[in-house]
């Protein structure tokens, strides 16, 4: 086998392939709540730029190099067939995702909060997502089929784009997620991701519902693989008053000083459209930028902020490139990024693209608000059963501590032909990354994230079956607890216990202020009457 570089379509193929092996969890709608969302991961393969295809040729062309023709664009290819193609398999093509940013909606803060008891105003539903960074998508209505066909239409209603033309294949679907308000505490609707991939070169010409979506990013897949430099990663600021309490105008500002503000980790992208609604200028957002927006102006550049579900939606995808999962999400400023070498030929890759495997039925599992974290403490003890070694208890998200460092994998024994070989350290089972980690938001005062963690002990159980899960060999048990269902319930537990311990004790320290100062205003005034006498 000879070192090879592999080429950016081959660590796609290779995410495709493990996305297609892995078994995405479906998760079945509580009676209380039986909404439900789907939105579409769309992939691209952006041709190099010195490639020249039939019928697209460059003004000025006079031959002169290998004309591509029409026939090997790959329209109506498989899978297979699409990844032998030669402008895909070259170097400098390009694998790209597709984001929609959010239509701006300028409303007064009371709007903010309707979406969230709403049961589907259009006003509310723009004013919560407003200006955000998103893939296509949208509720499921009742005239849907299934939640395939809710993601085909949403995206054809919002960016003009026909998911079941040939241009574009069926490659998997991601684990489900729930969506919550009121701090975890009340279910929105289940989120149903699906995956495509465009099997041409050239994007079909997008139309936007300019009241829905305001422009479309083509990002590459590479920029959005952590480790992230220091310069890349931030934080949003969400202002917990005006999600608890919108319309008291007194009450959020007693909130927003008595337990701060949320920050939820978030990239900044390049604020380079490729399309844009008809009416929308990027410039004009920066006059009133609305809370959580996905636009953002630093150091003189116009950037996107990628936060919140859709953060975690995409690194639930980057999870299954090839790579060794990272043992930071964010680098530490003074180590750099470097490329990874990998061995790769070409033999191989022939044999990987014979062998792409159907996707994986998906296993329903139950919602975290029927079940809470039961299923997730049967999975843990179970495994204490089984003498499976626990994961580190001090995480903050899912394998990621405070710093941002992803919980530490046990070692694996890996048997060929017979053979023990020496153990993988510190590797983790793709398809699983920090992007459960990415949602939780921590907290601007310091004693508020302490709370959380003394109140946390259920949390980190559930992330140390979560860790439990991913390693080692896969378990069907494992495959039918819903894990971030659990995580996102549990964590919101130990929020809601840590601002309600906050608040009591900014209260009675206020009031133990209030009675000294009263004791010596009182002091004082006897002390001047006695001085009279």
């Amino acid at each position: 086998m000879s070192d090879f570089h592999p080429t950016p379509s081959a660590d796609l193929l290779a995410l495709l392939q493990d996305l297609r092996l892995s078994v995405p969890r479906v998760i079945q709608s509580p009676p209380t709540q039986p909404r439900r969302a789907s939105v579409a991961l769309i992939i691209r393969l952006k041709p190099a730029p010195e490639l020249v295809f039939e019928g697209h040729e460059p003004e000025g062309y006079i031959g002169g190099g290998e004309l591509i023709k029409e026939s090997d664009f790959g329209l109506g290819y498989t899978l297979d067939d699409f990844f032998r193609l030669p402008w895909v398999n070259h170097p400098n093509t390009i694998p790209e995702i597709l984001f929609i940013r959010r239509a701006p909606h300028h409303s007064p803060s009371s709007s903010s909060s309707s979406s969230a008891s709403s049961s589907g105003s259009s006003s509310s539903s723009h004013s919560r997502w407003s200006s955000h960074i998103a893939f296509p998508g949208g509720r499921h209505e009742p005239d849907d089929q299934s939640a395939y066909f809710t993601a085909l239409r949403e995206t054809w209603e919002e960016i003009g784009v026909d998911l079941a033309e040939k241009e574009f294949l069926h490659v998997g679907r991601l684990d489900e997620r729930e969506v919550t308000t009121s701090l975890g505490k009340r279910l929105l609707m289940i989120l149903s991701p699906f995956v495509f991939l465009q099997t041409s070169p050239f994007s079909p010409t997008p139309e936007l519902q300019a009241t829905e979506v305001s422009s479309i990013h083509w990002i590459p897949l590479s920029s959005l693989s952590p480790p992230f430099e220091a310069d890349q990663w931030s934080h949003v600021e969400i202002d917990i008053g005006s999600r608890l309490s919108p319309r008291n105008r007194f009450v959020r500002w007693c909130l927003r000083n008595l337990i701060g503000k949320m920050q939820f980790g978030c990239v900044l992208l390049p604020d380079e459209p490729e399309t844009v609604a008809e009416g929308f200028n990027p410039s004009d957002e920066f006059d009133d930028i609305p809370e959580g927006s996905g636009s953002w102006f630093d150091d003189g550049k116009r950037h996107l902020r990628l936060w919140g579900l859709t953060l975690g939606m995409t690194l639930d995808l980057i999870a299954h490139y090839p790579s060794s999962t990272p043992a930071h999400l964010v680098l530490p400023p003074s180590k750099p990024s470097s490329p990874t070498k990998s061995e790769f030929d070409h033999d191989e890759r022939d044999r990987q693209i014979d062998f792409i495997p159907d996707p994986k039925t998906p296993v329903t599992v139950q919602s975290s608000f029927e079940d809470q974290w039961e299923a997730a403490r049967l999975a843990l003890e179970e495994s204490k059963k089984n003498g499976t070694p626990m994961a580190n208890g001090h995480g903050v998200g899912a394998g990621m501590s405070v710093k941002g460092e992803l919980g530490l994998k046990v070692d694996v024994d890996v048997l060929e032909g017979g053979k023990r070989k020496e153990k993988s350290k510190n590797k983790r089972r793709r398809g699983v990354g920090p992007g459960m980690t990415a949602v939780f938001p921590r907290f601007s005062y310091p004693d508020v994230n302490f709370w959380i963690w003394v109140f946390g002990r259920r949390y980190r159980q559930v992330i140390q079956g979560w860790e439990n899960s991913v390693r080692g060999p896969d378990r069907a048990a494992d495959r039918r607890v819903n894990w971030s269902g659990q995580a996102l319930a549990t964590f919101y537990s130990a929020v809601r216990q840590a601002l309600v311990v906050t608040i009591i004790m900014r209260a009675l320290l206020s009031g133990v202020g209030i009675a000294g100062l009263t004791w010596l205003f009182v002091r004082g005034l006897s002390g001047g009457q006695g001085n009279e006498l």
